[in-house]
């Protein structure tokens, strides 16, 4: 007997359909998988035929046949173990084939019955409700996932309550997940959240107040805060760089509800969608070693998943010790920072990930730290000086918006009453920044002005062109650089709340850019 049950694959973070026919003719016992299945696919088959047997349920004698399709899309996934097993119990006459038609299914099975969460469900449901179906059975596992896509979603604990649900008519069924606590509610509100975010991501334990002396360094933090800019901090060990990096999640702007889709999405497929409601409150901070490969950074894999550049996305990409990284490694970021997107090709398919990241990265002035210092000699030679600033090609460094040298902490500072800016009052300044951006028209981060843009949102009055000549031919900039310049003070007007961009603006813009 045929049957047709509807399921999805992820392909990248994006979700594609996949209808699993079964059929059970004569022939010897066994389970035949085709259409592109990869070997976790193929090895469902012990799974299935355990969990079918073990939820009390006779497995079919005869040979059965199950196809995948559309057959050239690769599956890889064990989200096809429930979806398969329905296919033949419904085949079996189990369970009404015409109900599991118009039912999406995606779960992993145990061999005694089990209903497994699966990676990727987020997007896979978001694909299925725009399909209109009935309704969507997923596991209990996924249901903070299932949550954020929308009601109409039954969550299972086993195969055996999965079929029950099918032997029911479609206002039975309700009832009876509604009884059981399987059915989630509407969409979780992503306006709410974003709402009741800031005090929560205010009181997450790092405030710049904790950072004594750097004042200028603060400067530098809120100007690329605000702008969405990159940032190279280059200092001696202890000065206080990755306490910089870490605490910027504390005045970075909060996320809107397409940002943070887009960061569940990826927590999903990444296999972190568990905890997805709670990392909906603040944006993406990952710091790799400086010892992850190539792969590890960009992502990658037979069937490519996300990098850390991808799990970065919306939010900050730290790299600290920058000069310490495989040198193909740092030069893998170059695309990616321009394009805000990764493509990966494998086998005639291309997999995209979105990584619209920014870049904050930190890094000594010597191998031994302390060339420069005003106490501590460096005692490298030349050639190691020559080998350590290598690692930085300049294609990486002109990609840099801002790079700011950094100086030990005075035991005056450290010591004496704190009053400097603390995370309140630099967030206070990031927020007014982006409000004048935005009543300007401006739809984007200065940083993401587009350079056909450029006149229209950092226009320069005849002096400040005349200043921005001299400076152009002085330091030998190239047409990247002057552009990313013009963009960081476009960022400094807004802090000042000017309409224009002044010579002063240009000139603490520079002073981003040029450094030795």
């Amino acid at each position: 007997m045929y049957s047709r049950t509807r399921s999805a694959v992820c392909k990248g973070i994006e979700g594609r359909d996949v209808f699993v026919e079964t059929d059970i003719s004569r022939g010897l016992p066994g389970i035949g998988i085709v259409g592109l299945a990869s070997t976790m696919v193929m090895e469902s088959r012990e799974r299935i035929k355990s969990a079918i047997m073990n939820s009390g349920y006779e497995f079919p004698k005869g040979r059965i046949t199950v196809n995948l399709t559309p057959a050239s899309l690769r599956k890889n996934s064990s989200c096809l173990d429930l979806p398969i097993a329905i296919g033949i119990l419904a085949s079996e006459g189990c369970i009404r084939t015409r109900v599991a038609e118009d039912w999406g299914i995606i779960g992993e099975l145990a061999l005694d019955g089990r209903v497994l969460g699966v990676d990727g469900a987020l997007p896979m449901m978001l694909h299925m409700k725009e399909a209109g179906l009935k309704g969507i059975i997923v596991p209990e596992d996924n249901r903070s996932d299932a949550e954020l896509a929308g009601g109409g979603i039954y969550t299972v604990t086993s195969l055996r309550e999965c079929a029950e649900l099918f032997c029911m008519g479609p206002g039975k069924a309700a009832v009876f997940a509604e009884k059981r606590g399987m059915l989630t509610d509407g969409a979780l509100s992503l306006a709410e959240i974003a709402a009741d975010a800031e005090a929560k991501v205010m009181h997450a334990g790092k405030d710049f107040g904790d950072i004594a002396g750097q004042e200028n360094a603060k400067r530098a933090v809120v100007i690329a805060a605000a702008g969405r800019h990159g940032l190279l901090m280059i200092g001696s060990p202890g000065c206080g760089k990755s306490m910089i990096a870490g605490r910027m999640g504390s005045i970075m702007p909060l996320m809107n509800e397409r940002e943070m889709l887009e960061t569940a999405i990826i927590r999903s497929v990444s296999g972190h969608g568990d905890d997805s409601r709670r990392l909906l409150l603040a944006r993406p901070f990952r710091t790799p070693h400086h010892t992850i490969g190539r792969a590890g950074l960009i992502g990658g894999g037979s069937y490519p998943v996300p990098g850390e550049i991808t799990l970065a996305h919306n939010g900050v990409l730290f790299l600290d010790e920058i000069c310490e990284f495989n040198k193909d490694t740092i030069e893998s970021l170059r695309i990616p920072m321009e394009e805000k997107t990764i493509t990966h090709f494998r086998k005639g398919e291309a997999y995209s990930f979105p990584c619209n990241f920014q870049v904050i990265m930190a890094a000594n002035p010597c191998p031994c730290g302390y060339l420069g210092d005003r106490d501590r000699e460096c005692t490298c030679t030349q050639a190691d000086l020559d080998r350590y600033r290598r690692k930085l090609s300049g294609p990486i460094i002109d990609r840099i918006d801002m790079r700011i040298s950094m100086e030990k902490v005075r035991y005056d500072d450290l010591s004496g009453k704190k009053s400097g800016m603390d995370s309140a009052d630099m967030r206070r300044q990031v927020t007014a920044a982006m409000e004048f951006a935005a009543a300007r028209g401006q739809k984007v981060f200065n940083s993401e002005i587009a350079d056909s843009d450029i006149d229209k949102y950092c226009r320069l009055g005849e002096e400040e062109n005349r200043f921005m000549k001299r400076a152009y031919n002085a330091f030998g900039m190239s047409p990247r650089a002057y552009s990313r310049t013009v963009k960081v003070a476009r960022t400094i007007a807004d802090l000042d709340g000017s309409m224009d961009i002044g010579q002063a603006h240009l000139a603490e813009a520079l002073n981003y850019r040029i450094q030795e």
